[in-house]
């Protein structure tokens, strides 16, 4: 029940900050021009300082009986236990977030002000960093009903400097 109560104040927090944070500068709704272009890698960065190579990582439908919603959890590393609703990771819980309206392919360009946004999440204890992304580009390139798995590549930069570029490969979570 713990661990419910977590990740139930970390998304409410999560939400809290998407929608308040606002921009020093005068970006346009893009972010400005300085993001990264996008590579034909596996999606790999920078996250807070320490270089990454993502693990993948799972997709979870956050609908709640309302208009479709998919959130999805791009790891940084390697998931050592738990379950893909409450992961583990040694040490702290590095995921990027982000929500998509469906699973058809779609493109979605990310802001810190706008309706779009993508987190740089570090969970410590009970606490919850988030660094959101100033500028990014998120393709969903498949989904495949029969396995489950959804593709797609992002490319995307952070308030503080994370970054993160490439393809991914996701599972469902349920």
């Amino acid at each position: 029940m713990k661990k419910i109560k977590i990740v139930l104040v970390a998304l409410v927090l999560t939400a809290g900050f998407a929608f308040q944070s606002c921009s020093s500068s005068d970006d346009s709704s893009s972010g400005g021009g300085d993001c990264p272009n996008l590579a034909s890698q596996v999606a790999e960065g920078n996250f807070r300082g320490t270089a990454f190579t993502s693990p993948g990582g799972v997709y979870k439908d956050f609908s709640f009986g309302g208009d479709p919603l998919w959130r999805i959890d791009l790891y940084v590393k390697d998931r050592t236990g738990g379950s893909c609703l409450f992961p583990e990771f040694e040490g702290t819980q590095d995921v990027i977030l982000f929500s998509i309206p469906s699973l058809e392919p779609q493109t979605i360009t990310f802001s810190e002000t706008g309706e779009n946004t993508l987190n740089f999440n570090r969970i410590v204890g009970n606490v919850t960093e988030v660094e959101l992304a100033v500028c990014g580009t998120l393709n969903i390139t498949s989904y495949n009903s029969n396995t489950g798995e959804l593709q797609g590549n992002i490319v995307a930069r952070g308030q503080d400097g994370s970054v993160v570029n490439g393809n991914f490969a996701l599972d469902l979570c349920n």
